[in-house]
């Protein structure tokens, strides 16, 4: 049985250790509310167009992207050169495409990245650093006719201002706890993906852009439905749940996603046309299938 004095020590030191544990925590909680944080930038996207900002800041920047439509919608960011607009993009994007007569993308836009599908009335994000300059925003997921939303009007401009300094620009991206590099033409995970939520560093270390668009099948859909229904919707609805992911990334860039994945059945899909022969990279062999 411990004397009165070792009572009286031990009473003190789990004081002590309380009072630590206490100025500990209260350091991280100090730490966590001074450390610079992501600006959020909500976009809702209806049928046609899209709701969000004119200017955002410079800096880390986290898509909100609420899809209130009854059509699955995603988030194509560009950053447009040599004074180009919106009305460029759109006025070029009529004559541009895989084999066209207009050839590949104009050098002067370069994507960036952003969030791509989730379900009709569900949500999707991306987080990624953006530079200051002119942008445009839009949405080349087909009508059920077969049209590119963007041909309807789905298509926003936005200026990106320089930030304040200690603001969002010195900011980094989100830890992760899971990496899904894109390659020429592959999915590569670091490791398998489990039930729940994560959060996914979704990284191009190909030779040129590609996307990540991930969905959740029913019973007796895959990767070749889904695929089918984007060349001919024909009215059809997406074999799939839209589950987002990532909109075309530049080589060497890296967007951070945050999912939840209930178990299933899983796709992961790139519609990015290749630059050699302007086939979409799914014909590459750039698709896969998983079960969670």
């Amino acid at each position: 049985m411990p004397t009165r004095n070792t009572a009286i020590l031990l009473a003190f030191t789990a004081s002590l250790a309380g009072c630590q544990r206490s100025d500990t925590a209260a350091n991280r909680d100090t730490a966590a509310e001074s450390a610079p944080v992501a600006n959020v930038v909500t976009v809702v996207a209806r049928e046609y167009a899209f709701e969000m900002p004119d200017t955002i800041p410079a800096g880390l920047t986290r898509f909100e992207l609420k899809d209130e439509g009854k059509e699955p919608h995603h988030l194509v960011v560009m950053k447009l050169e040599d004074g180009k607009k919106a009305s460029d993009l759109f006025a070029a994007f009529k004559t541009m495409g895989p084999g066209g007569p207009g050839g590949p993308p104009p050098t002067w836009m370069h994507p960036v990245g952003g969030p791509n599908a989730p379900v009709a009335g569900g949500t999707a994000n991306a987080t990624l650093t953006l530079e200051p300059g002119e942008y445009a925003a839009f949405c080349v997921i087909p009508t059920p006719q077969g049209a590119p939303h963007i041909m309807m009007g789905m298509i926003k401009g936005f200026t990106v201002a320089p930030a304040a300094s200690g603001a969002a620009a010195a900011a980094a991206l989100p830890a992760s706890d899971l990496t899904i590099t894109l390659r020429d033409y592959d999915f590569e995970l670091s490791r398998p993906l489990t039930s729940g939520r994560h959060v996914i560093a979704v990284t191009n270390a190909g030779s040129q852009p590609h996307e990540l668009t991930i969905v959740r099948y029913r019973e007796g859909e895959s990767n070749a439905k889904l695929v089918a229904w984007a060349e001919k919707p024909g009215g059809q609805v997406i074999p799939a749940y839209p589950m987002g992911g990532v909109t075309d990334i530049p080589p060497g860039k890296t967007v951070v996603i945050e999912n939840d994945f209930p178990a299933g059945r899983y796709g992961f899909v790139c519609f990015t046309p290749d630059k050699k022969d302007g086939k979409p990279h799914f014909l590459h062999g750039m698709q896969k299938e998983f079960t969670i």
